[in-house]
């Protein structure tokens, strides 16, 4: 199995960050699409980009990318948006607060190689809303796999440029067009309400999709299907940067469920490969498959898995 060929089309506005932490402030490459694609290639994946960006978005981001193999043949220049960009203030305690500065152009069903999707995975990662869902509906017509995260349908931006988290009928609509679909805790509560993870889980399956992954940082995540609940821990490890996590367990998971079929290994690999990512500064931390499969393989030990009807029963 580890032989078979993957190709993941990762659709989504590559961006610019402006990080500004402790006093300090740093440009960056970033997008769900940049993580995605730079964890499929250390899982034996190729990765396609399907995005939009400015005349300002700097050739050394795409030089990188293309010196790292990701394919960006469907990376299309704007002529009359700038790139997407996004200001991140990290404060005491952890806390991050995230700006809006700049927002490109929609990806529309004519920017998406909807031919090339047969017999493979479509990750969504949207990251304010830049993929409408009559594309999503187009692409889950064409994919073997869509995997979606809800994070770019709910965010809204207040009148100070700060994100703030709401529900919306775009997320609730994504999730019923998605096989897979992940969500942050945060994001989930804004659809929901303020319900136990495993609820939220088993929420989001109702909602449509096959598989829900809610993830709590270092709290673990929680995976449901229609049958059942996963709790799969984090695994013990120093934090040095969280940025990309959610990314990267998204299409971590994806790679392998689309690879092996099995929910509860994907996700041991999902934690994994993201236990690894965060003890180093941006993407430094990703490694190959064959080192996150042996920590994926402690991790399936401790995964508890328990029915739906039980979940409810605990609360």
């Amino acid at each position: 199995m580890w032989g078979l060929k993957v190709d993941v089309y990762l659709i989504g506005h590559l961006t610019v960050d402006i990080v500004v932490e402790g006093g300090n402030m740093r440009r960056s490459l970033g997008g769900t699409v940049t993580f995605g694609s730079l964890a499929a290639i250390r899982h034996n994946a190729t990765p396609h980009v399907v995005s939009k960006v400015g005349r300002d978005f700097p050739d050394e981001y795409l030089m990188y990318l293309g010196r790292n193999n990701v394919d960006l043949s469907y990376v299309r220049l704007s002529r009359y948006l700038p790139t997407t960009k996004f200001k991140l203030v990290y404060r005491e305690g952890g806390e991050r607060v995230l700006y809006l500065l700049s927002r490109c152009e929609d990806i529309l069903s004519s920017d998406v190689p909807l031919d090339k999707l047969k017999g493979n995975i479509a990750v969504i990662g949207a990251l304010i809303g830049e993929v409408p869902p009559s594309v999503v509906q187009e692409i889950s017509e064409h994919a073997s796999l869509v995997v979606s995260d809800l994070q770019g349908y709910v965010r809204r931006q207040s009148e100070d440029r700060s994100i703030v988290l709401a529900s919306t009928p775009e997320a609730k609509l994504l999730i019923s067009l998605s096989d897979v679909v992940h969500a942050e805790v945060a994001e989930a509560k804004a659809v929901f309400g303020d319900l136990p993870p495993a609820e939220l889980a088993k929420r989001i399956v109702e909602g449509g999709a096959a598989v829900a992954l809610v993830t709590l940082g270092a709290g673990g995540a929680y995976v449901a299907t229609k049958q059942r609940v996963l709790f799969v821990p984090s695994f013990p490890t120093r934090v040095v940067d969280r940025t990309g996590a959610g990314d990267v367990f998204t299409t971590v998971f994806a790679i392998e469920y689309h690879r092996l079929g099995d929910y509860r290994e994907a996700a041991a690999y999902a934690t994994a490969a993201v236990s690894f990512l965060i003890e180093k500064p941006g993407p430094d931390g990703l490694r190959s498959r064959w080192e996150v499969k042996r920590r994926a393989e402690k991790i399936l030990n401790e995964i508890r898995e328990y029915p739906l009807d039980e979940d409810r029963r605990s609360r």
